[in-house]
Parts: structure tokens; C-alpha cells; sequence
């Protein structure tokens, strides 16, 4: 690979070959994020219905993602029921052409720098999430990167319009984005660039019309479903709280505690020697320095704005940290005092290690997820599928899309009429929900139904109406699973346990 690397003119689309094979490992672990599922299930619905929905004749935007919808439309309709792999491996693509444009931004007619630096970036765990678990996010990075190199870097008019408005139909939080981006050029140019704003203004306004026009709301209807469900979800609003949130979303270390926050403002303050440095010794151009800035600022505002927000979901803070591994990346590769050979294994070893970390924990994620969910899922479909039989449960991924059962979830990202009962009684939503439309399948997480614990209070009258019209099927214990890995993810279970337990119940008029 050295003397791949070493050579004087790189083939750029070897490059992203190889930053794609290195990282289809990754499909070995089997896990794939939950709501990924959910958008592939609107795209079939899309397909097979010509409704941008998740039960049949139904509009509703369960996806976050408009833009995304269309591009797993796009594949079902070519690769049939064996989309995912080319799918993922396209996202991969993507992401790796991002890092491309990063690398010539920051090591201008330094190719083997370059190289390093697409290679390595694309081995580090976000970069890794962000590209192959499902979601839109390898899409999402190419069109930043996209601005930031022809708009920004090469100052290509085009870019200004195009990109924020691909990049606010693949995700209206890419608003904050386009502010920092905007601010940015504004610090190029010393300008107003009125092309930018009317990209941003074509976008959120042509978002906007079509979700008022097709959906009947202004905002995607998963945002407003999360907001009603999640409001009482933690009711800790402490500073020390909000701050190991910070810590936790911010950084690897997946656990609320002093010593991850403390790690993490340890990482903050060698970040803020890092881009001190970097502006000291003036290597960037002054166009790229500012474009490093506008990243890194990105990076932090965005992870303070949500994990303040309590945006609970760890996707959301993948692109973040990926950009703040550019900057260290950057740094270790321009900086460190070493020869090329040398500093290529130092980094390489660290990025070595840093990618089995994330190899590892897909690995105990997707394993969980295969002898639970996807389990629960066969079983279901050697007993029924199809739109005809419903499905009250949570989450609503994996389950529906290969059930095909008309679903109904806890949180309301799929189905309105859920969102309508919490609305309506924030106590005892769960059982009016399933007294008004009697799904033929209820699936429980952390809890018997019966015991009116977390979701599912129950009155008097209610456990009687659920003891005579639903029976329990099975029950999905985690502990078994854990019981049951390999050696390294049984210590690893313990260590950090994971997954909650599961039941299926059905109702008895069904049998």
C-alpha cells in the first residue's frame, strides 16, 4: 500500500475504491440502523403504492429524508429485495468522494497527503456509522463536502444554488450547516452572496410547499411525533445531566458519567492547541484555514445545540464527529515530526484501532439485533403479512419492513393516529390506541403489557379488556441473547448491557 500511496499522481477513482473496500467489512457485523428501515419501507411503499407513506394508501412523512426516499426508491426499483448491499455500498461511495474534495482542500498538490488522509478518515468510527449503517448520512456528507469544494474552495456559482437545496431536501437540519457555511463565504469573499441565499431560500421554501401541499404540514411529521413523545422521556434537567449528555453524544465513550465528560473537555482543549497551531504556523491558505474553522465551529454547535435539545439519537451526531476527526487528522498528518513511513504507520496503527472499536461494537449491536428483532420479524411472517393484519409496536424498522403488517408505533413516527391519542390522553394513550383499532399484533419492549409499567398503564377496567381480547405468544428475553453469544460479546454484554426485552402478543379472535 506504501508504494500505492508514495506514487506522484494518485488515479482518484482508486482512491475511493479503495477507501469502499476497506470499509465493507462493516456489512459482516449485520447491523444496520433501526431507521434505515423506515425509509426503505416508504420507498417500497412508494413503489409499490405511489404514496410517499408507510401503510399503503396512507401520506405521511415517516421519513426524515425526502431525498433519501427517492435514492432507495431508485435501488429497490433496479436491485429488487437484494437493494441493501448495493445501497450501502453506494452510500459508502459517497462518503469516500467527500473525503476526497476534504483532501484537496486541505493538502493542496500533495497527493500522497491526500491519500492518507481519505484513507484514514474513511477508517474512523463515525465515518464508518455514517456509511454504512443505512442512513442517509453518507449522502448528507457528500453534498457538504460538495459546498464546501466547489462553492467555497473553487468558487463554482452553481454549487451555491444546487447544493443547499439537495442538502435541505435530504435533511431540513442541514439548515445549520448552510449557516455556518454562509458565514463562512462571508468571511472569503468579504461579500453577500445572493446566489447562496436564494439556494437556501429555493430549498427550505420548495420543502416547505411539498410537505404542506402533499402531507398537509409544514414539517416532516417525524419531527412533530418526536416532540410529542419524547417531551417527558427524561424528566432530569440538571446542568450535570445536560453536560454528560454533551460528553456522551460528543465523543466514543458510550456512557453518562463524570469520567466521559472529562475526557472529552481534555479532547476539547488539545482540539482548540490543535487549531491554535494550525492557524499559527499557516500552512493552509487562507481560504482552506477558514473553511477548517467553519467545520470545526459546525462540529461543536451542532453537538451542543442537540444534545441540549435532548435529540436523544446517536445519528445525529455522526457527521459532527467525523469533522472533528478531520481536523486531528489533519493535524497528525501535516504536523507530526516524523518521516512519510513513519507517520504513515503511527496513524495508520491508531486509525487500526480505532476501526476494529467500531467493528466490534456493530458486531455486538448486530448480533442483538439479528436473534431478536429480525427473529421476532420471521415469526411473525410464517404466521401472516401483509397490509391486511396491523402491528402495535416499537420501533418501528425492522419488524414492518419485512412483516409487512399495517403498523401502528409507539412513538407516532408511522402512523398519525397514534400521535392523535397521545395528544389526546398522555396517560393512557397505549391502551386507547389499542381499544380504537385492535392491531392483531402487539409487541412490547421492557415490559408485560400487563404489568402497566412505563407505556402501558392499565386501569381496572383496561386489564380486564386486554386479558380477554390478547393473549401472549412469546416472550424475547435479552438475557438468553446474551447468554448465547460468542465469548468476547458475552464479557462485552456485561460490560455494557444491551437490548431490552421483547413480547409478542396476538389477539384471540385472529386464532
Amino acid at each position: 500500500m506504501m508504494k500505492f500511496l508514495l506514487q506522484k499522481r494518485l488515479n482518484p477513482v482508486l482512491l475511493v475504491l479503495l477507501a469502499v473496500v476497506i470499509k465493507l467489512p462493516m456489512l459482516l457485523t449485520g447491523y444496520i440502523q433501526e431507521d434505515a428501515f423506515i425509509t426503505w419501507r416508504v420507498a417500497r411503499n412508494l413503489l409499490t403504492d405511489g404514496v410517499i407513506g408507510f401503510n399503503g394508501l396512507e401520506r405521511i412523512s415517516a421519513s426524515t429524508t425526502h431525498l433519501y426516499v427517492l435514492v432507495s426508491a431508485f435501488f429497490q426499483l433496479i436491485f429488487g429485495t437484494y437493494f441493501i448491499y448495493p445501497l450501502l455500498v453506494f452510500s459508502s461511495a459517497l462518503f469516500a468522494v467527500g473525503t476526497l474534495w476534504l483532501a484537496r482542500i486541505l493538502f493542496t498538490d500533495k497527493p500522497y497527503k491526500q491519500a492518507l488522509f481519505v484513507v484514514f478518515l474513511n477508517m474512523m468510527p463515525p465515518a464508518l456509522a455514517a456509511s454504512e449503517l443505512g442512513m442517509e448520512y453518507g449522502i448528507l456528507f457528500f453534498l457538504y463536502c460538495g459546498l464546501l469544494y466547489f462553492g467555497l474552495y473553487r468558487r463554482m456559482r452553481w454549487a451555491f444554488l444546487i447544493f443547499p437545496i439537495l442538502l435541505l431536501w435530504t435533511r431540513l437540519d442541514a439548515a445549520v450547516f448552510l449557516v455556518v457555511a454562509f458565514l463562512a463565504e462571508l468571511a472569503i469573499s468579504r461579500k453577500i452572496n445572493y446566489t447562496y441565499i436564494l439556494g437556501g431560500l429555493i430549498g427550505l421554501g420548495s420543502v416547505v410547499g411539498f410537505n404542506y401541499v402533499y402531507f398537509g404540514e409544514i414539517v416532516n411529521h417525524t419531527i412533530t411525533a418526536k416532540k410529542i413523545a419524547y417531551k417527558n422521556l427524561i424528566s432530569n434537567d440538571s446542568l450535570q445531566f445536560l453536560l454528560y449528555q454533551w460528553a456522551y453524544y460528543g465523543g466514543l465513550i458510550k456512557k453518562y458519567s463524570l469520567f466521559t465528560l472529562v475526557i472529552f473537555v481534555l479532547f476539547l482543549l488539545f482540539l482548540g492547541y490543535v487549531i491554535a497551531r494550525i492557524i499559527r504556523k499557516r500552512a493552509l491558505g487562507r481560504t482552506a484555514a477558514i473553511i477548517l474553522l467553519a467545520i470545526t465551529g459546525f462540529a461543536l454547535l451542532k453537538i451542543t445545540l442537540f444534545a441540549f435539545l435532548k435529540a436523544y439519537f446517536d445519528w445525529y451526531y455522526w457527521l459532527p464527529r467525523v469533522f472533528l476527526f478531520v481536523v486531528m487528522l489533519y493535524y497528525l498528518i501535516e504536523y507530526l515530526p516524523f518521516t512519510a513511513r513513519k507517520k504513515t504507520l503511527m496513524i495508520g496503527s491508531a486509525a487500526a484501532v480505532l476501526y476494529l472499536f467500531q467493528m466490534l461494537q456493530s458486531w455486538t449491536i448486530g448480533y442483538m439485533e439479528k436473534n431478536q428483532r429480525f427473529t421476532i420479524a420471521w415469526e411473525i411472517s410464517e404466521d401472516t403479512s401483509g397490509l391486511a393484519h396491523s402491528i402495535l409496536l416499537e420501533p418501528a424498522g425492522i419488524i414492518p419492513f419485512y412483516t409487512e403488517l399495517y403498523t401502528y408505533d409507539e412513538v407516532g413516527l408511522v402512523n398519525a393516529k397514534v400521535t392523535a391519542q397521545m395528544i389526546e390522553d398522555e396517560q393512557f394513550w397505549w391502551i386507547n390506541t389499542v381499544k380504537a383499532y385492535q392491531p392483531d399484533y402487539l409487541l412490547t419492549v421492557g415490559h408485560k403489557a400487563e404489568s402497566g409499567s412505563g407505556y402501558y398503564r392499565l386501569s381496572e377496567e383496561d386489564r380486564h379488556y386486554f386479558s380477554q381480547h390478547y393473549e401472549l405468544v412469546k416472550a424475547y428475553p435479552i438475557a438468553k441473547i446474551h447468554q448465547g453469544a460468542p465469548p468476547l460479546l458475552r464479557w462485552i454484554y456485561t460490560i455494557r448491557p444491551l437490548g431490552k426485552d421483547y413480547y409478542l402478543y396476538k389477539t384471540k379472535t385472529a386464532r
